[in-house]
């Protein structure tokens, strides 16, 4: 009988014992407060991480000084570490119509 091992399991224990990943997160985790901070005095009301990810999928302005504030390279990157850092995120209502309108454009598709 073999041993099978789960390569996120591995992965995961690795990222644990590394210190690079931990100072990676670190500064998302500063660069997500520092435009928080910003996006929230600029709309002078308080920003939870639901609106936070509305505004960057909405605004691609806000959305480019994200990813040079936090020094990431791509989109996919960007949402795919606010969704790890707030697994809320995947439940939100508001999330899933603004992902839906992004990628039906706002146009309905009918199916013959």
């Amino acid at each position: 009988m073999k041993n099978f091992i789960d390569n996120d399991t591995v992965i995961n224990q690795i990222n644990d014992t590394n210190p690079i990943h931990h100072m990676n997160q670190k500064e998302f985790d500063a660069a997500l407060l520092k435009f928080g901070a910003l996006l929230s005095i600029l709309r002078n009301k308080r920003i939870n991480q639901t609106m936070l990810l509305q505004v960057l999928l909405e605004d691609e302005d806000f959305r480019e000084s994200f990813k040079m504030i936090s020094e990431i390279e791509n989109e996919h990157t960007l949402i795919k570490g606010l969704v790890l850092r707030f697994p809320i995120l995947c439940k939100s209502k508001i999330i899933k119509n603004k992902i839906k309108e992004i990628l039906n454009d706002g146009t309905r598709k009918t199916v013959l």
